[in-house]
């Protein structure tokens, strides 16, 4: 008996040892709306972070915020406290935790495992992604191989049609010595040999972008599943059979992953997925990428499950947990965020619950066999899971497991010491957004270890950069370059986006403010935008004249209604556009028509836009030097004097009938007569509405 109570006692201790026992404080905040009225509500973090709430959302919070509701009398700030309660959680094995590489050979076989970023993508960038599954699989004791197959194919079929002209242009797009003329040359081939090239698909390496949208991708699955059944004909077919499927035989791997982040990658990953399953059936094939989770809705569509007769699984959201759960037990059904198929019915797995703490995760490894298309090593971080701002047509982050939530960001430390760790001094922050306070924090910790690095990232258009001395601590702390996300000159647009921080009339002056202090900009500009009207996107060509040289590139696009944004969730312009039903699941855009004016109207505005933008001072140089080549690299001034020595690049295809389209647009929206002949006549009429 005295044995058995001492058991049960020892026994009792054991257990009460496995749970954590605390007080924590949390409150959830709800957002019902029963007037009807649109308004909007955010929450403000003590940190200067905001998280949007929609009708009906809600979020729980485990520090003060604010709650921030825009109402019919105007903004309403209500202080709010969370309430303190008894937490019972199991605790953390820290026997097993703290010795990673231990806990692997204890708890997981050691696998082979294969990584593949496919063609086609930016050739001037590594991928950040399966560069931090290699290392977070790698601290798990996994064999981790990975493949830059975007560019490695990319040279591969450039090189199979050009020969030695290809390896000329390459040698001189990676020397640090090449002058400007050189690059124009090396351009020009790549160029020439792309469009050579006979194919059925759209292929082209031009300027700054590598473009490739295969003839079978339509958006729907059955075309998809034709391209793998014609499989032989595809363009890069022949690179699969000879470099990355010898490479498979060579590793034999356990685990084959591939990488989808967009439109251009997913007939190739589909292709090579099948291939590999061909040849080795007992490999675990998985497709991740965030493409996949973009996409989720045609998971339900039963033709969906025919996929799965070329790969195993699909990872559909962040892929740190699902990669280090199939690598362990090679079995879908026991990972979290991952798409299957058991018998002949498609699986969805519940995403993670407990989203991967980014402070934890390892320096990425960057050995994928192949150097970006620059003179040095300029590799990505990726330190925060998603953006904080909510903007209505931005699905960007869809993939995080904390979409539309509050962000989990890495300490400036831990982002100074994966600097520290790679050995560069250039570096690719590709969060959605870096905010000021975080920058000029890392700085802060660069300087405490003494590392000279600069940085390229995106930031949101605040009013802080409209002070000069802002812009002169952002680059004394390290930024040489930003993206900034203007959009559009309509202040009512902006609101209506929720972008609601930007003010237009500070544009110039910021873009002066970053330019004095010697960081270079990179402009995102909009037309189309459901309830705009079309002369504001003419606007741009006026404003582009007169800030133009603090600007050193532009990218112009036409507004698209992307799937699991705000705006195509809650069906936000539903008054001002017609959506169409959804016949192209794999898209990652919906089809959709307005209601108040024409496609063809807002392809004449973005032709016009397009046309000031080849018109603008840097457009050949950065066009021959990418920005994420220059990144920083270069000084305003040695830019301009190389813009100088460039042929003309050619106007805008089909420029008359988008000039005669922005007449219309005067007379309809404005009721003023006007007579374009050419191009400089709209630009001329354009610096009126300034």
């Amino acid at each position: 008996m005295r044995h058995n109570r001492i058991t049960c006692i020892v026994a009792l201790v054991c257990t009460l040892n496995l749970f954590k026992l605390e007080i924590v404080r949390a409150e959830t905040i709800h957002y019902l709306d029963p007037t009807g009225y649109a308004g909007v509500r955010y929450i403000s973090f003590k940190d200067g972070q905001t998280t949007i709430l929609k009708e009906g959302d809600n979020l729980t919070v485990s520090e003060p915020v604010e709650v921030v509701t825009r109402t019919e009398g105007g903004w309403q700030h209500t202080p709010i406290e969370p309430k303190p309660f008894l937490k019972i959680s199991i605790r953390k094995l820290d026997a097993i935790r703290k010795e990673p590489v231990l806990g692997a050979m204890i708890l997981v076989q050691r696998r082979k495992v294969i990584l593949n970023y496919p063609p086609i993508s930016s050739v001037w960038h590594l991928p950040v992604g399966i560069a931090q599954l290699t290392s977070l699989l790698r601290g798990d004791g996994h064999e981790v191989v990975q493949c830059y197959g975007h560019i490695l194919g990319l040279e591969y079929v450039l090189k199979e049609h050009g020969g030695a002209d290809v390896d000329r242009a390459l040698a001189i797009v990676r020397d640090p010595q090449s002058d400007i003329n050189t690059l124009y040359d090396a351009r020009m081939i790549f160029e020439r040999v792309s469009s050579g090239i006979a194919t059925q698909d759209k292929f082209e390496v031009a300027r700054n972008n590598v473009s490739y949208v295969s003839s079978y991708y339509d958006g729907t699955i059955e075309r998809a599943l034709e391209a793998v059944k014609n499989r032989e004909q595809h363009l890069w077919y022949d690179y699969f059979t000879k470099v990355e499927l010898p490479l498979v035989r060579d590793f034999r791997p356990d685990l084959y992953g591939i990488s989808i982040a967009d439109e251009r990658q997913f007939i190739q990953g589909l292709i090579l997925a099948s291939m590999v399953k061909d040849e080795f059936p007992n490999c675990l094939v998985v497709l991740g990428g965030n493409f996949w989770s973009r996409v989720t809705n045609a998971f339900h569509l039963p033709e969906f499950a025919k996929f799965f007769d070329y790969c195993d699984a699909i990872v559909y959201r962040e892929g740190f947990q699902p990669l280090q759960r199939l690598a362990a037990t090679l079995n879908p059904a026991h990972a979290s965020g991952v798409v299957w198929r058991k018998g002949g019915e498609v699986v969805v797995n519940p995403a993670t619950q407990s989203p991967t703490d980014f402070e934890t995760l390892p320096t990425p490894d960057f050995d994928g066999g192949a150097r970006q298309w620059s003179p040095d090593f300029v590799p990505s971080l990726y330190t925060m899971s998603n953006c904080p701002m909510s903007c209505g047509f931005c699905a960007i982050a869809a993939g995080s497991d904390t979409y539309l939530g509050k962000p989990r960001a890495m300490t400036p430390r831990q982002i100074a010491e994966h600097m520290a760790n790679l050995g560069a001094s250039r570096f690719e922050i590709f969060d959605e957004t870096f905010p000021i306070p975080r920058q000029l924090a890392l700085g802060k910790e660069l300087k405490r270890i003494g590392l000279p690095a600069t940085w390229n990232c995106y930031l949101n258009v605040t009013d802080h950069l409209a002070k000069p001395e802002i812009c002169e601590n952002l680059y004394e702390a390290g930024c040489r370059s930003v993206q900034l996300g203007l959009e559009t000159l309509s202040p009512d647009t902006l609101m209506r986006e929720h972008k609601q921080w930007n003010t237009p009339e500070n544009y110039g002056r910021i873009l002066a403010n970053l330019k004095a202090a010697g960081i270079q900009t990179h402009v995102f500009l909009l037309v189309g935008i459901p309830g705009e009207p079309l002369h504001w996107g003419l606007k741009w060509t006026a404003f582009l004249e007169e800030y133009g040289n603090s600007i050193l590139t532009i990218k112009s696009g036409r507004y698209r209604l992307t799937r699991h944004s705000p705006e195509e969730k809650y069906g936000t312009h539903s008054q001002l556009i017609e959506v169409v039903p959804d016949t192209k699941p794999l898209h990652l855009n919906r089809d959709f028509r307005y209601r108040l004016t024409s496609r063809k109207k807002v392809e004449a505005v973005r032709d016009i836009l397009e046309q000031a933008c080849r018109r603008h001072w840097a457009y050949g140089v950065t066009s021959t030097i990418p920005w994420w080549v220059n990144r920083g690299r270069y000084s305003w001034e040695e830019l301009r004097e190389m813009a100088r020595s460039l042929p003309p690049e050619p106007d805008v295809r089909h420029l008359d009938d988008a000039i005669v389209r922005a007449k219309t647009i005067v007379r309809e929206e404005l009721k003023r007569e006007v007579s374009f002949s050419n191009f400089d006549d709209v630009v001329n009429f354009t610096r009126t509405l300034l």
